[in-house]
């Protein structure tokens, strides 16, 4: 869309109502995802409510395959908006984006969505920490939004500073960007990156859990309740927060299995929950018509001509997810893909006797407080007995220079 132009166009809603009206431009939004969409911020002539439009590229620049992305992340938008509108009614939670309504014509499809509430956590972190006030606002906000999305099975998938925003204006929080989103139980596609997705999502491994979410939610509540940089250093160091590292045992656990849920971490961080329903067959019709219109849509057009393409929502019609021994980590002799960005991830273990975390490797089960102090003062005695070596052998070799000056001198 050209700057202030107009916009004929009939959606649906996300309870199914089709509405007509006149989308006018008013300009483009820098989006804080990773997402290849096209963003614009466009105004409905009617109203005069400003949404936020989400659409496929028409133009000839992209491939096939980046054509493809784009309409899965579109996908991924429509139906996480859907399922929480739609579980949610007229309660719909503050601390979501909120879905207006979706187009889903192969030629030129788009949604239409809120305006974002705040700025993004990332651009106020960059200039100032967390009030005491805002940080008890900010993990009670963040783990009510997980409730829902997980109540609804859907994980976000890409939780961290740039998709999290904050408003110092109402004290709230608000999950927004879908479009890296799939259902519970659906196959991991690869997604996210250190250290605020877990290893098993970025590889691509086992299938989607809400517990996936839990780990990036965690790292959030401890930069924020910390002000300690997770980006910017190795470690978490727990032992200097150990009522904090008491709350959130278990949520770096290897295994999304053995982390809380978000209704869990809510009840230890704030002594209360917001336990949601859970999805029963109310969205059954139209999940059916969803997936009947992904199939017209997506089910004859090839990609880089290796057939049909293949979206995220291919393979969502799954049971709730449960643990595997996929996503566990690797046994020891096997091979665990090297981390592009970082050798090794955090885990939230408390170390009693360095006041921090050890960063464990991928390979190693998850380790209880006591586990990580044992492996402490065992690596710690390891140390000295190196140490001593290392001094018994300089003095041999300082013994033998000796001998050989004395002989030769002989």
């Amino acid at each position: 869309m050209s700057e202030n132009s107009l916009r004929e166009v009939v959606y649906t809603t996300p309870h199914g109502e089709e509405v007509a009206c006149r989308l006018t431009e008013v300009g483009d939004f820098a989006a804080a995802s990773r997402s290849v969409l096209d963003r614009h911020l466009v105004r409905a002539e009617a109203h005069g409510r400003e949404s936020f439009l989400l659409r496929v590229s028409v133009g000839d620049r992209r491939s096939d395959l980046e054509r493809e992305r784009a309409l899965a992340e579109l996908d991924n938008e429509i139906l996480a908006g859907v399922r929480l509108a739609r579980m949610a009614g007229e309660d719909y939670p503050t601390e979501l984006s909120r879905l207006v309504g979706y187009y889903d014509d192969p030629k030129s499809p788009f949604a239409l969505v809120e305006p974002y509430q705040g700025q993004p956590l990332r651009t106020l972190l960059d200039r100032r920490q967390l009030f005491d006030e805002e940080r008890a606002a900010f993990r009670r906000g963040l783990l009510t939004a997980l409730s829902w999305t997980h109540a609804v099975e859907v994980v976000h998938r890409d939780l961290r500073p740039q998709t999290v925003r904050w408003d110092p204006d109402r004290n709230q929080v608000q999950l927004c960007d879908f479009t890296s989103a799939n259902v519970a139980g659906a196959p991991r596609a690869p997604a996210g990156g250190a250290p605020w997705a877990p290893h098993q999502q970025r590889d691509g491994v086992g299938r989607c859990d809400p517990r996936d979410d839990i780990w990036s939610a965690g790292l959030l509540l401890f930069q924020v309740l910390t002000g300690h940089d997770v980006e910017g250093e190795a470690r978490l160091p727990l032992g200097e927060h150990r009522a904090l590292a008491s709350d959130l045992d278990g949520t770096f656990a290897l295994a999304a299995a053995d982390r809380p849920t978000a209704d869990e971490l809510l009840a230890r961080l704030t002594g209360r929950s917001r336990y949601r329903r859970t999805i029963g067959t109310e969205l059954d019709a139209g999940r059916q018509r969803f997936q009947e219109r992904l199939d017209r849509r997506r089910g004859a057009r090839p990609v880089n001509g290796r057939g049909p393409s293949r979206g995220p929502s291919d393979e969502r019609q799954r049971p709730p997810v449960t643990d595997t021994a996929s996503e566990r980590p690797a046994r020891a002799g096997t091979t665990v893909p090297e981390d592009p960005l970082r050798e090794r991830e955090p885990v939230a273990e408390s170390t009693e006797a360095n006041g921090g975390t050890r960063l464990l490797p991928q390979t190693e089960p998850r380790a209880s407080f006591r586990d990580l102090e044992s492996l402490d003062i065992t690596l710690a005695g390891v140390s000295k007995i190196a140490m001593i070596a290392m001094a018994v052998i300089g003095l041999v070799a300082v013994l033998l220079a000796v001998f050989v000056l004395v002989v030769r001198g002989g």
